[in-house]
């Protein structure tokens, strides 16, 4: 027989461990997003004929002021978790940038949905889709 730890320094040293132990476990089975949602570009398209979105330029200024989707709000990803009290409630948030692989709006909507923003996905292929489907842009500020 192999002995321990026994007695009540047996019972701490094992209170000790599952005290280290079941935080961790409780972390890597946390719901905060690893993973976000996507939306084609006729699928958004779509939802904003029908006034069912609201859309975030996730780029600098300089950028959406060249160019954007019509109607969209700009907030840089590093300041969207601020303004996550301002958004509008009840629609779908479509964030999109001009990363190859959603880089910038993947970010953005995961930080979204840490912050309790359920409905929210990233604009497939970006604002590049969004011009190469022939859709309108609009330059300047809204």
């Amino acid at each position: 027989m192999m002995y321990l730890a026994g007695g009540s320094a047996g019972v701490l040293v094992g209170l000790l461990i599952l005290w280290i132990v079941l935080p961790l476990g409780a972390a890597s089975s946390s719901s905060t997003p690893t993973s976000f949602g996507t939306i084609e570009v006729s699928d958004l398209k779509s939802m904003v004929e029908k006034n069912e979105v609201t859309i975030i330029d996730v780029r600098n200024i300089e950028p959406y002021l060249a160019a954007h989707i019509p109607g969209a709000l700009q907030i840089p990803v590093s300041m969207i978790e601020g303004e996550i009290a301002h958004l509008p409630k009840g629609k779908k948030i479509v964030t999109y940038c001009t990363c190859p692989a959603e880089e910038s709006s993947g970010q953005a909507a995961m930080i979204l949905a840490h912050g309790g923003i359920t409905d929210v996905v990233a604009l497939e292929g970006g604002f590049d889709a969004w011009v190469a489907a022939g859709l309108p842009t609009a330059a300047g500020r809204p």
